[in-house]
């Protein structure tokens, strides 16, 4: 077996743990809940040890090497400034040294065909994980769908009229937004462009991501739907040969939501989600409505944390206190003592000039795979145009504390970087063609010659 297929099942691993941590927290090993809140670490760090050679000598070696500096630098300011406790340190080093650089590194080991592969488990999964979430919703927290993780009862979130908002298999319900968020990208992304032809299925798995809407009683799963949906009007003008996947997409749509609207379940389900999003959206919004709400929770987590920077050392308090594990190790309490937000925590973390050198990164790598996106969908590959709808937002300014919002960037910012490489079948094109350049070059050049006319040969 290769090193680069060892890499690719490590990482297969990885994204099935992603989506079934929390099961195993709730529902097999409850006991162990805590230690495997790092379940996916070890096979992180196997795939980093493998794939070393990728990224120190591949194309994009830079962003591995800033990482690294941030997080060794963070490491070592911690214990000598800063909270000066090791595995608090270790927590939040690994974020850096060991979780972020798998971006890169997915994007090394798989080409635009693996991607499709993980879009099809994901839509699959994303059907049963909508009755999951119906049955959730509908039993009493007392049942054992809705344990939470340790085997405590009561594993829903305050949602409205008396309502829970349901995790599904995570352990927060972030996690199922942040699930069918990707499901929701990768699907409209088979209906635009995807392997033809379309299977049925698929018509299951939108309407499973239509139901999941409402269930969720989640306002930011809807934001991420409006973000797919305007990557999806952006592809299909951009790639023109895109509008008929548009039209068979939005028929699927249509059916499915029509099919969906039946169910009295979900029907009861859609006034509680307009209830919830009245009531949070006057109390956030205030009278600015939608706008007040996009300003609280994206200007106040991100641009809203820079004031603060003369209030934290210069040298920060140490890498990890951001987070749970970090806070109830040094301060004995469970919650956000820096801040909430990442970027406040991460100022509070590092300091306001290493803050800034990795919140810096942060932003122009989101801008970076947005670029590359935009590149690909001017060729005709809309596939990372609708992957980075919905990574964006999580490498800009998604929480790396809680590990399975880690999990999403890491996985979400790679298939984004994969879905630019060919496909298979476009490498062995490419192959043929410079087999074709090298035979014409050999035949114009005479016996003994071998000019280089293959870089003046038109690229396939």
């Amino acid at each position: 077996m290769t090193t680069r297929r060892k890499i690719q099942l490590l990482f297969w691993a990885y994204f099935w743990l992603i989506i079934f941590e929390g099961a195993i927290r709730k529902w097999l090993l409850p006991g162990l809940s805590t230690p495997l809140l790092v379940i996916r670490d070890p096979i992180a760090l196997a795939a980093l040890f493998l794939g070393l050679p990728y990224l120190m000598n591949g194309p994009h070696r830079v962003w591995f090497w800033w990482m690294a500096w941030i997080g060794g630098s963070g490491f070592f300011l911690a214990l000598l400034v800063g909270h000066r406790d090791l595995p608090t340190a270790l927590f939040g080093a690994r974020i850096w040294l060991v979780h972020l650089p798998l971006i890169l590194l997915f994007g090394q080991v798989f080409n635009r065909d693996d991607v499709w592969s993980f879009i099809r488990w994901t839509a699959l999964v994303a059907i049963p994980m909508a009755v999951l979430i119906v049955m959730q919703y509908s039993l009493p927290q007392s049942h054992v769908v809705n344990v939470a993780p340790g085997g405590e009862e009561g594993g829903g979130f305050s949602g409205a009229l008396g309502r829970f908002r349901p995790p599904g298999t995570f352990s927060f319900t972030s996690g199922l937004a942040e699930f069918f968020g990707l499901a929701a990208a990768g699907i409209a992304a088979w209906m635009l462009g995807g392997p033809r032809p379309v299977p049925k299925w698929l018509w299951l798995s939108a309407a499973a991501a239509i139901a999941a809407l409402p269930v969720s009683i989640s306002r930011g799963l809807l934001f991420k739907y409006a973000f797919t949906g305007v990557a999806v009007a952006i592809a299909a003008i951009v790639g023109k040969r895109q509008l008929t996947g548009l039209l068979y997409g939005g028929v699927i749509i249509i059916v499915a939501g029509i099919a969906v609207s039946q169910v009295p379940v979900l029907q009861e389900a859609v006034t509680v989600f307009e209830h919830r999003w009245t009531t949070a959206t006057e109390s956030e919004g205030r009278e600015r409505g939608v706008r007040g709400v996009l300003s609280e929770r994206v200007a106040g987590y991100t641009v809203g944390a820079l004031p603060q920077l003369l209030e934290f050392p210069t040298l920060g308090h140490g890498i990890g206190l951001g987070t749970h594990f970090g806070a109830l190790r040094v301060t004995g309490v469970r919650r956000f003592v820096i801040a909430e937000g990442v970027w406040g925590a991460t100022l509070g973390e590092l300091g306001p000039i290493l803050g800034i050198v990795a919140l810096g990164l942060r932003v122009i790598m989101a801008g970076w795979l947005s670029v590359l996106a935009w590149r690909q969908a001017r060729h005709g590959n809309t596939l990372p145009l609708l992957m980075v709808s919905f990574a964006f937002p999580l490498v800009f300014m998604g929480q790396t504390s809680q590990p399975t919002a880690l999990g999403f960037i890491v996985l979400s910012a790679g298939l984004t970087l994969a879905a630019c490489n060919p496909t298979l079948a476009e490498l062995k094109r490419r192959q043929a063609h410079r087999q074709a350049a090298d035979l014409a070059s050999q035949a114009l050049a005479g016996p003994g010659v071998v000019p280089p006319l293959r870089r003046f040969m038109p690229s396939a």
